[in-house]
């Protein structure tokens, strides 16, 4: 009779750790899991866009443990202290190997033992800790410092009959451990180089367009969208966004020049006032004529890039109207090596550019009414574009 019990026992947890296992939760980090008899080890891949410094002081703060790492409600210091307080902090104790801990898996459960193993700072920390009298886990935090943040990696091995809890609700919780140390990580942006005491603009490194785009990419065929969610310019996350659509449709291999950019090391790029002041057009609608030829030939990716959203949707309209047949196409400019003085477009009034934009979105162009900041002009331009349609009718 007990024997057919605990048969029926066995059947029941290993039908459950089927069912757990092959739940398909989504995630954005890289996850691995591997088990067979007396052995079980999983590995969570995830990309921060912040230094190791800022990574590791996260790892290194033991009291906030029980907010993202699961299966633990509470850990505490074990040392032989006379004052009370200090028994539940942990600013006196040394983050040292063989440093004893206190975790409390369950808010019902009593406290069980564990220690620190390795402390390498900036590099690697593991502990191994004991979660019930019959299980424990070694979980080890690797940090790998990378051109845009830091890339850590959680690996955690169980021996003996019960390893498989090891991976009991792994992919329902604990293979969101990074993703939730994430929410604790400060993210520390590049900022803009500013004037240095004697006038001189300092530079800050950072990485090409290309280069922001392949890595964000990669990330993302990973299924990690911080790189390219958290890509400043707007022109730029979108090719980020496109591109990854069309690298998963061809099978998930980035294009070569995306591969070259991989390699690339950030360098310093002057700031956005100099930047801005050179450009190789003599004309906004030598820009516009240029980004059409490109496009047209089939080389789309000039016009995605293009932050300036007023040419942008000025070749996008030119461009549909040529599809159509109203329109022949421009002629190619030739483009000097020496950079033109800059020509800017305030000459156009704001009577004339509703007037302009409220024909092109009778027409059906509406990129360039979408792209302005101002709400107000937007709301002047599509009430009067409803007008003049029932007009029409």
């Amino acid at each position: 009779m007990l024997l057919t019990i605990a048969t029926i026992a066995v059947l029941i947890v290993l039908v459950l750790f089927v069912w757990d296992t092959s739940s398909n939760h989504e995630t954005q980090s890289d996850i691995r899991s591997f088990y067979r008899p007396f052995y079980a080890e999983s590995s969570i891949r995830h990309e921060y866009l912040s230094t190791p410094t800022a990574v590791w002081k996260t790892l290194t703060t033991l009291d906030g443990y029980s907010s993202w790492f699961p299966k633990i409600s509470r850990l505490l210091p074990d040392i032989n202290t006379r004052r009370y307080v200090h028994q539940f902090s942990f600013d006196q104790l040394p983050l040292v190997p063989g440093t004893r801990l206190l975790l409390r898996p369950n808010s019902w459960s009593p406290f069980y033992s564990g220690r620190v193993v390795v402390v390498d700072e900036n590099e690697r920390i593991s502990f191994d800790l004991k979660y019930n009298p019959l299980f424990r886990e070694y979980v080890v935090f690797a940090l790998e410092p990378q051109s845009y943040g830091t890339t850590v990696t959680c690996r955690r091995t169980s021996k003996g009959l019960f390893s498989f809890l090891s991976l009991w609700g792994f992919s329902n919780k604990k293979s969101k451990i990074l993703e939730n140390l994430g929410y604790f990580i400060p993210e520390e942006t590049i900022k803009e180089g500013k004037p240095g005491k004697n006038g001189a603009t300092v530079q800050t490194p950072s990485l090409s367009r290309e280069a922001t785009i392949a890595q964000a990419v990669q990330a993302g065929l990973g299924g990690n969208m911080d790189l390219i969610n958290a890509i400043t310019d707007k022109p730029t996350r979108g090719l980020a966004k496109a591109t990854l659509v069309q690298t998963k449709r061809k099978g998930g291999a980035l294009p070569e020049h995306l591969q070259n950019a991989l390699s690339e090391a950030p360098t310093a790029v002057p700031t956005k006032r100099q930047s801005e002041d050179v450009s190789q057009f003599s004309g906004q609608e030598e820009h516009v004529a240029y980004l059409v030829n490109l496009t047209l030939d089939g080389n789309d990716e000039a016009l995605n890039a293009t932050p300036d959203r007023v040419i942008r949707g000025k070749a996008k309209a030119i461009l549909a109207k040529i599809k159509r047949g109203v329109l022949e196409r421009p002629p190619m400019p030739d483009i000097s090596s020496e950079p033109a003085e800059p020509v800017s477009d305030e000459n156009e009034s704001e009577e004339q550019l509703i007037l302009r934009l409220v024909k092109a979105g009778v027409d059906g162009n509406m990129d360039e009414i979408n792209a302005l900041d101002s709400k107000v002009q937007r709301g002047k331009i599509k009430s009067a574009i409803v007008k003049e349609k029932r007009s029409k009718k």
